[in-house]
C-alpha cells in the first residue's frame, strides 16, 4: 500500500484506487460492501455472506470459481441448503453464472464451475455509493429530539456512608444514620430478658 509523501511540508496522499472490471474480484466485492451493498442491501443476509466468500475463493482476474456447495458452505459458515438458495438468488439476479453443474461420482463430487460477473458488480457501485450518501445525509438532518429531562440520581459513593471522607472532613450524620446508631445503643443497653428467650424456645418446640 502506498504511503503518503511529504513535499514542501504538505502531505500528498496517493490517488484513490479506481474500481473497474479489471480490478481484482475481491477488491470489487469489498468496495461494494463498503458502499452499503446497493441493490443487494435488501437481499437476504446469506446472499451477501456467500458473495463475500466467493470473492475470496474465485480467481481474482476472471471471477471463476471451481467449488462445491459444501465447500462454499464451510467457507461462509452457512448450511448447504442456504448456500443453494443464495446461489440461485445470485443467478436469477444475473450476477452469477453456472458454467458447469456439479455432479456426484461415488464418494467424490465434481465441483461446479461458477463465474461472478465483475462488470455487473462494478455497475452497482455508483448507485450503492449514492444511496449510502443519501442515508448519511438523512441521518445528519434528523432532529436531535427533546432533551432528556429525566432526573438522574447521584452516583453512589465507593466508600462506606458512615465512614470519614477520604480528605479527613467528617460530614454531619443523616437522619437514618442517627436512627441506626440510637437503635444499636438501645439494643446494647437493654439485652433480651431470659423469660423472653424461654417463651421463644417453647414456641419453636410447639411448632416442631
Amino acid at each position: 500500500m502506498a504511503s503518503p509523501q511529504h513535499s514542501g511540508g504538505a502531505v500528498t496522499l496517493p490517488p484513490p484506487v479506481r474500481i473497474n472490471a479489471h480490478s481484482p474480484l475481491w477488491r470489487i466485492v469489498d468496495a461494494l460492501a463498503a458502499s452499503g451493498w446497493g441493490e443487494l442491501r435488501d437481499a437476504p443476509q446469506s446472499v451477501r455472506t456467500y458473495l463475500l466468500a466467493l470473492g475470496r475463493l474465485a480467481d481474482a482476474r476472471t471471477g471463476l470459481a471451481e467449488i462445491t456447495d459444501a465447500q462454499a458452505a464451510e467457507r461462509a459458515g452457512l448450511s448447504v441448503r442456504t448456500i443453494i438458495r443464495a446461489r440461485t438468488w445470485l443467478q436469477e439476479a444475473g450476477l452469477l453464472e453456472q458454467l458447469r453443474r456439479g455432479a456426484r461420482q461415488g464418494l467424490r463430487g465434481v465441483a461446479s464451475l461458477l463465474r461472478l460477473g465483475k462488470r455487473a458488480l462494478v455497475a452497482m457501485l455508483p448507485g450503492a455509493r449514492a444511496a449510502k450518501d443519501a442515508r448519511a445525509r438523512a441521518r445528519a438532518a434528523r432532529p436531535g429530539g427533546a432533551p432528556n429531562l429525566t432526573p438522574r440520581p447521584p452516583f453512589p459513593s465507593l466508600r462506606r456512608k458512615a465512614g470519614a471522607p477520604r480528605w479527613g472532613v467528617r460530614t454531619a450524620p443523616s437522619t437514618v444514620q442517627k436512627q441506626l446508631v440510637d437503635e444499636a445503643a438501645h439494643a446494647a443497653a437493654n439485652p433480651v430478658r431470659p423469660e423472653t428467650l424461654a417463651s421463644i424456645r417453647a414456641m419453636l418446640a410447639r411448632r416442631s
